[in-house]
């Protein structure tokens, strides 16, 4: 009865626009976001007039009645406790300390080059080397920094079709398990500056033995450059995901194992769908062997891509489109596509702040407002405007309050809640959302002490900070601060500065509210 009042108006079944053909490439939860979305992108379709449980009988009754499918159940997966051999240290003979980090906290893969690619393998591990001193001295020279993956992940070309497909998405030949920027899996780091470093590492989450593994972890060694001699070695984890939730909406299910991965039929109806918005070929290029890199059009930092200039960014274009679609939802719109859900086969976030109540949306903002920011740095795109009217801000109290952001360049400051670097003290509101930091430098995983210390060689990645619980093995995020001090939780915590100084520390060095601090930082134990 829903359904006839609210579509048989202007639909047949299997006839003239018939909602059969219309609805065949999305899932029931598809079908509740098309729903949702009626009458915002497209103005010529009215809003749906019932409550949300009348939108989900409709879903239900277009999926299961008319289109005769099934929604089927997610396989649990249950990673295993996978063993940790953490390198040992000595604060009475070592004379250096390494920290390594990666520097997302999760690198994602889109993982079906065959029909398009935004999100290529490619994971980027930073480290720092200090010799340990009553001033312990920052080493940027004179060393080499060698890299080198755990076994079983050696081989990442026999699981991904990346190499199948580098030069037509790329313009690049590539040997087989060699990523972007000329590195493999096993190599050596660059020095920049403060940092040694080793970019687009093409590191996936599939094991030899048919596992699946996101967690991927590296052993790291310090040597001096003239004699060859072992400095340092620690092991740090490469977050790597291919748990794109395309499939959520799009049909296709998972690739990999009922695990993770994205389909071809998911592929085929997002090329499909963007085609028929957008007046574009790209279906018909990918089955010709001609894929394209989304951001060979949208512009993306992240890729270093220019885009073009008439057509909206990477960021702005995918979050304003589905924030249509996915509207009036907490984080659980940030899960419906990114493999942060507790429930799924990843859950990257999961450093301290998942512990203690602070979600996506309290740094990001709702996706509604995620999506204004972005599409404000655009405001004078017409597809910008579009994708914007049908928003509405949840974290502010208008469109015009929000400050329009750069996507990857402009983040969310931390001392916007830890504004004495302190925890939930001094300033703490609920939201860092619209509280922009100004550029790339500023940025968290960029942003250094007075000293040249990388707020995450101590803190931990982004999304991973220390303590971190991890699901693959509840320390496997936290080796470094065990291997240095035994405790899991940020390096120095609890009075530990004696990892790199060798004088007990009386004063506060690296930032405010270090020493003798009122709420010391939680443990992982």
């Amino acid at each position: 009865e829903i359904f006839r009042l609210q579509c048989m108006a202007c639909h047949t079944v299997d006839g003239y626009n018939g909602v059969l053909n219309k609805s065949d490439q999305l899932t029931e939860r598809g079908l509740v976001a098309l729903l949702t979305g009626m009458g915002k992108v497209n103005s010529y379709m009215p809003p749906f007039a019932g409550t949300e449980e009348e939108k989900r009988a409709v879903a239900a009754y277009i999926y299961r009645v008319l289109q005769e499918k099934t929604t089927q159940a997610d396989v649990a997966h249950e990673p295993e406790e996978l063993p940790l051999e953490i390198p040992p240290f000595n604060p009475d003979s070592n004379e250096y300390v390494l920290l390594v980090w990666n520097d997302l906290g999760m690198h994602s893969i889109s993982d079906n080059e065959k029909y398009f690619s935004f999100q290529p393998p490619g994971n980027t591990l930073n480290a720092q080397l200090f010799k340990r001193g009553p001033l312990p001295e920052l080493v940027t020279s004179g060393v080499t920094m060698e890299y080198a993956v755990e076994a079983g992940f050696e081989h990442p070309e026999y699981h991904s079709s990346f190499w199948e497909y580098e030069e037509a998405i790329f313009g690049v030949d590539l040997p087989e398990g060699t990523g972007l920027m000329g590195k493999g899996v096993f190599g050596t780091m660059e020095s920049h500056g403060a940092v040694y470093a080793a970019h687009m590492i093409p590191v996936v989450p599939y094991m030899d033995n048919k596992t699946y593994n996101p967690y991927p972890v590296f052993t790291i060694t310090a040597k001096d450059e003239s004699t060859g001699d072992l400095l340092a070695i620690t092991k740090a984890v490469a977050p790597t995901s291919t748990e794109m939730g395309c499939r959520n909406c799009h049909e296709g299910g998972w690739a990999w194992n009922d695990v993770s991965g994205m389909a071809d039929l998911t592929a085929i109806n997002i090329l499909a769908a963007h085609d028929r918005m957008n007046g574009t070929t790209l279906l018909e290029d990918a089955e010709k062997g001609e894929p394209k890199l989304c951001q060979s059009c949208h512009a993306d930092p992240a890729l270093m891509a220019p885009g073009k200039p008439e057509v909206l960014n990477f960021s702005s274009a995918i979050h304003g489109f589905h924030a249509n679609y996915l509207s009036g939802m907490d984080q659980e719109a940030c899960n419906m596509c990114h493999p942060s859900s507790v429930e799924g086969s990843t859950s990257c976030f999961r450093g301290r702040h998942s512990e203690v109540g602070v979600g996506c949306t309290e740094c990001h903002g709702t996706l509604e407002d995620h999506a204004l920011g972005l599409l404000a740095i655009q405001s004078d795109n017409k597809a910008s405007a579009r994708l914007a009217r049908g928003l509405e801000p949840v974290y502010a109290a208008s469109k015009e309050e929000i400050i329009p952001r750069m996507p990857w360049l402009m983040e969310p400051d931390c001392r916007s809640c830890h504004t004495n670097f302190n925890i939930f003290v001094d300033g703490f509101d609920g939201t860092a959302f619209n509280r922009w930091v100004p550029g790339f430098e500023a940025l968290y995983r960029n942003r250094t002490d007075n000293h040249g210390v990388m707020c995450a060689a101590c803190h931990g990645s982004t999304h991973a900070i220390y303590g971190a619980y991890n699901k693959y093995g509840l320390q496997r995020d936290n080796q470094q601060p065990l291997q240095y001090q035994g405790l899991a939780g940020t390096i120095g915590t609890h009075g530990q500065c004696m990892v790199c100084h060798t004088v007990e520390m009386t004063a506060n060095g690296h930032h405010r509210n270090m020493v003798n601090r009122e709420l010391p930082s939680l443990l992982v134990e």
